[in-house]
Parts: C-alpha cells; sequence; structure tokens
C-alpha cells in the first residue's frame, strides 16, 4: 500500500544519505589524509554498515527472500540498480586501501566488505569484475605483489611499467604501504570475486594476480638457490614473508568458484615454500608464516586434492616439521607469567607457531588423506601410512616437551594438543608405548593433567588416551619395558583418576570416558588394585563410609568381567556395556556419601 511505499522511500533515502556521507568522507581522505578532523572511527562504521547491508540487499536471491517480496528487497534486485551500488562500494574500499593504509580498524572492515560481496555469488562476482575501481584494486595487487614497503622509486617505476595501466604513483604508494597481511586479505576477495570460469575478463584478472605472486617468488627462490642473494639481507628477509603472506591469501580463497584451481596453483610451488626453511629455519616469524600457510592449505583442501597432491603435501610438510622442529622445539623455554585474560591471550599467540604445528598435524593425520596417499599407481607406489604416521609421531615427540613444560595452560594450544594426542593414542596406542621412557613420561602426565581438566573435550581425550594405552598394554603388555624402569605406572594413574576425576563433582561430564579408561586400569593388575582401594578407604575415617566404599567397588569390579576386558567382538563389547552400567550406579552411591575436599 501507500504506507508500504512511504516507508520504502524513507529507508531508500537513508541510505543515499549514508552513502554520501561515506563519499563525502572518502573523498576528503584521498585529498587531505592527515586531517585531524577527519574520523577514522566514522570511517569504520560506514563500510561495516556497507559490510552487513550490501551483501544483504544487493541482487537478493529468492533462498533469502520470497520472490515478489516487494519493498527495500526490490531496491537493488536488478542488475542495473546493483551496479551502481557495487561500484560504490569498491570505490570506497579502493580509496581507503591507497589513502589510509595504516588504519588498521578501517582496513579490517574494507576487506571484509569486498570479500562479502564476492561470497554472494556469480552475479553479483559479475559486477565486481565490471567496476572500473575493482580492475584498479586488481591492478594494484599485481603491480605491489612484488613491492616491500621499503621498495625503492625505481622499483615501483619498474613493477609499473611491467603491469602498465593508468595508475599513479601516489595510489601505487598508498597501496604499498597496506600492511602484509591487509594485502593478503585484498588478495583472497579479489580471488574469489574473479572466480566465475565462463567470464573471459574474470578468468584473465585472477590468472593476472595469482601469476602476480608466483614471478617475484620464483625470482626470489631462484636467487637464493644461486647465492645470488643473501638471506640475511633484510629487503630479501622482508621479500620472503611477503611471498609467504600472499600465498596464504591465495589459500584462503577456497569459496571461490571452481576452487579446485587452488591446489593445481599451489602444488608446484610448495617444495619450494618448504625450502625457505633451509634459509630461515631459524627465523620464527618466517616458520610461523610457512607453518601457517601449510595448515590453511590443509584445512582448507584436503578433501578435494588429487592423489598427487596429497604427496607432494606430505613431502613438503614433513620437511617444514623438520627443519622447524630441530630450532624451534628444542632447549626452548616456556613461562607463563599473567594470569589476566587478556595477557594470557597475548601470550598464547606468542606460541601461534607451535598452534599451527599441532593443527598441520592433525590435518595430515586424517583418514580421507593417509588413504589417498596411500594409493599405489603404474607410475608411483604411494605413500605408505606408517610413513605419515612417522612423521606425526616425530612431530609430537617434539612438542610433547613443550607442552610439559607450560603450554598446557594456554586453553587454545591445550584443546588442540589433546585433539591431537587423543586421535593418535587411540589410534596408533603402540606407536605412543615405544616412545623413549622420557618422552612416554611426559606424554602420560599430559593426559594425567588432562582428565581433570575443566573443558570435557580436554578431559574425555585424555581419558580415552589412558584407556587405550592400559588395553594395549593388556593384550601385549607393551609397556613392559618402562614397567621396569618405574613400576607403579598403572597404580599411579587409577589412585589419580580415583581422587581427582571419580571421587570429584567434575565425574558429570566425563562419567562414560572415565569408566572406560578406569576398565583396562583395573584389569591389568587387581590384587594391586583391591590394596589401592584399600588404601584409599583408610584415608576416610568414618568405619562407615569405609564399609560403604567397599561394597561400592565390590559390586564395580567383578573378577570374572576383569578377564575379558581385552576381548574383541561381541564378548568385549558386552563387558564395557555392563561396567559402563555398573560404573554409573557405582559413581552415583560413593557420590551420596562422599565428599573430597
Amino acid at each position: 500500500g501507500a504506507e508500504s511505499d512511504s516507508c520504502t522511500a524513507s529507508i531508500l533515502t537513508l541510505i543515499e544519505m549514508l552513502k554520501s556521507v561515506a563519499e563525502a568522507q572518502a573523498m576528503k581522505v584521498a585529498t587531505y589524509p592527515a586531517d585531524p578532523r577527519l574520523s577514522p572511527l566514522l570511517a569504520k562504521t560506514l563500510v561495516w554498515f556497507f559490510g552487513r547491508w550490501g551483501p544483504a540487499y544487493i541482487l537478493p536471491s529468492s533462498d533469502e527472500y520470497r520472490e515478489n517480496a516487494g519493498g527495500i528487497v526490490s531496491a537493488y534486485s536488478t542488475p542495473e540498480t546493483a551496479q551502481p551500488v557495487v561500484s560504490f562500494c569498491t570505490t570506497l574500499c579502493l580509496l581507503y586501501f591507497c589513502h589510509w593504509p595504516q588504519e588498521k580498524e578501517v582496513q579490517d572492515e574494507s576487506t571484509s566488505l569486498l570479500l562479502a560481496l564476492a561470497k554472494k555469488g556469480g552475479f553479483v562476482r559479475l559486477l565486481m569484475v565490471n567496476s572500473p575501481s575493482f580492475e584498479k584494486i586488481a591492478a594494484l595487487h599485481s603491480v605491489c605483489a612484488s613491492l616491500r614497503h621499503n621498495a625503492s622509486p625505481p622499483e615501483i617505476a619498474a613493477a609499473m611499467s611491467a603491469i602498465g595501466g593508468d595508475l599513479s604513483m601516489d595510489v601505487v604508494r598508498g597501496y604499498q604501504r597496506l600492511p602484509y597481511d591487509d594485502r593478503a586479505r585484498v588478495l583472497t576477495a579479489l580471488l574469489v570475486a574473479c572466480s566465475e570460469m565462463q567470464n573471459e575478463k574474470a578468468n584473465a584478472m585472477l590468472n593476472g594476480c595469482m601469476k602476480a605472486v608466483e614471478a617475484p617468488f620464483s625470482t626470489l627462490v631462484q636467487a637464493l638457490g644461486n647465492k645470488q642473494a643473501n638471506s640475511r639481507d633484510i629487503n630479501v628477509q622482508e621479500s620472503a614473508c611477503l611471498s609467504i603472506l600472499l600465498y596464504g591469501g591465495i589459500v584462503l580463497a577456497s569459496e571461490m568458484s571452481e576452487p579446485e584451481r587452488i591446489p593445481h596453483f599451489i602444488t608446484p610451488s610448495l617444495p619450494y615454500l618448504s625450502g625457505l626453511m633451509t634459509f630461515y629455519a631459524e627465523d620464527l616469524t618466517i616458520c610461523e608464516g610457512l607453518l601457517k600457510l601449510f595448515r590453511d592449505y590443509a584445512e582448507q583442501y584436503i578433501a578435494m586434492m588429487t592423489r598427487g597432491q596429497c604427496i607432494d603435501l606430505f613431502t613438503a610438510s614433513a620437511s617444514l616439521l623438520k627443519h622447524y622442529s630441530e630450532h624451534h622445539c628444542k632447549n626452548r623455554v616456556v613461562q607463563k607469567r599473567s594470569a589476566a585474560v587478556e595477557e594470557e591471550f597475548e601470550e598464547e599467540q606468542k606460541y601461534n607457531d607451535v598452534m599451527c604445528a599441532i593443527q598441520l598435524l592433525i590435518y595430515l593425520g586424517t583418514k580421507d588423506f593417509t588413504n589417498l596417499c596411500n594409493v599405489a599407481t603404474s607410475s608411483s607406489n604411494g605413500v605408505e601410512t606408517t610413513q605419515i604416521t612417522d612423521v606425526i609421531f616425530f612431530g609430537l615427540q617434539q612438542i610433547l616437551p613443550l607442552m610439559s613444560q607450560g603450554l598446557l595452560q594456554f586453553p587454545t594450544l591445550c584443546q588442540h594438543y589433546f585433539s591431537l594426542v587423543g586421535f593418535m593414542v587411540e589410534t596408533y596406542p603402540e606407536k605412543l608405548c615405544a616412545l623413549p621412557f622420557d618422552l612416554f613420561n611426559s606424554l602420560l602426565d599430559s593426559l594425567l593433567f588432562g582428565m581433570s581438566h575443566l573443558d570435557p573435550l580436554v578431559s574425555k581425550s585424555s581419558l580415552q588416551g589412558l584407556a587405550s594405552l592400559a588395553k594395549e598394554h593388556l593384550k601385549t603388555r607393551a609397556l613392559a619395558t618402562h614397567l621396569s624402569t618405574k613400576s607403579d605406572i598403572f597404580e599411579n594413574c587409577t589412585f589419580r583418576l580415583i581422587q581427582e576425576v571419580v571421587f570429584q563433582p567434575i565425574i558429570w561430564d566425563r562419567l562414560e570416558p572415565a569408566g572406560m579408561a578406569l576398565l583396562p586400569l583395573a584389569a591389568i593388575d587387581v590384587q594391586k588394585f583391591i590394596g589401592m582401594v584399600n588404601a584409599i578407604s583408610q584415608q576416610l575415617g568414618s568405619d562407615d563410609k569405609q564399609r560403604r566404599l567397599h561394597t561400592a567397588f565390590e559390586k564395580l569390579i567383578k573378577p570374572d568381567m576383569l578377564a575379558k576386558v581385552a576381548a574383541e567382538g561381541r564378548e568385549g563389547r558386552v563387558v564395557r556395556v555392563q561396567f559402563k552400567n555398573d560404573f554409573d550406579v557405582f559413581v552415583r552411591d560413593v557420590q551420596s556419601f562422599l565428599i573430597v575436599k
């Protein structure tokens, strides 16, 4: 009706007013970037608004709104009405990229706006490609992909002449000053927006953007290999950092159309990226950048890689992890100084390289990846699963001493560490049992720490790890050598499990894994287990509590059941189900009268 039309007109007027304010602010920034009266907060807020409004109302799809909805939904529902808005948004981003490159929050919102539009779908992507401002952003990326922040005027002029176009020196200098990680995010948005394969212009822009990253990296690698460049030269180091971050921007473009093109482009460069560790193994910044790149690549593309691409990733990752561990895991001291949440987060970021290494190991251990690598062809034998697990265990062995020193105090690191350890202990317990005693002891200490952790996922992984080690020893006596060094390994585990988990209020969110850990631990040596129960009961003081505790354990621990713990098939499953039910009754009974202070 008339009222609805009036409301729509008012909203459109308001949007046009916001566009006018944003345009006026951006034009002032382009003319007077140092004017203190111009507000970065206002710029950030306006770009934030368009980043949320644009993807919702530019060419809305029938999946998001019912057809013929009318009103504000139909205002920008055609290419003719949407093109000016898309061009406006890309121009806004361009101006801020080139004239306020050091305003971090403005850049965050600008790159987010570009990427949000690119993710909208094929029709919006084509509108972006047709925008002159978007073309200029792509040209700026191509010119600056090889330019460090301190590039000389002749270097800038040479890069500009190689690309051509109508870019001015001031605009290029402005984009060149963008932080490298912001340039990488712009590249991600460019690739997603240029990914419509049926459009020749988009294809040309996509290829140009990726070749602009590949060419200077190839030149750098060749210069380092021929010793024409000194790896310790600050300019060479900065060029390496820039290349790594831009490759990272390419990797994060997995939401593009036909993303299989990314592994096809990245795979030939993997050995050279990993090979940078030959020159920069001691540089933690470059190491962390490479680990993050490989981690993101594995996370985003494992599901779509071919067998050959998986093998190349494994080979390059193995080399990368070997160099990293040799220089950044041994003799590294971990200190945790602050209890404040914000400062704790900042401290955890100092160990982001360890986090990336753990996550990369997790992705290399996924079933899809190992299965693909394991396939043999007429031209290649593939990679044995044991080779992959050897690399993962090598990495785990290097990280274990760090985790025992104090990194388990950081929550995010702790979660990822136990995700890796839980998977490996459950899948390959025999390998962990064969670790040297000091490393095995560190692993066991971390599992005992994790079983009473407040995070239920951490505790579940730890308890499942304990259960797997105990079951492996029941079947194969795998820990006989370690028991000769420290005979009370299992008694200590069982005692701490009962005292720190089973008798505590935290038991309720980890009831089943705690029971499944206690069952094989008790079955290893029933007589020692009974003796330990007697020792625990004597600490209670009250005769009534001692009697009730003995009665509860007698109902729970049945010798005929423990004799079948290691059994496979149906017999083993029946025992576990019965013990699970009995353990639930046991915990409820014990918790009703026993309070551990």
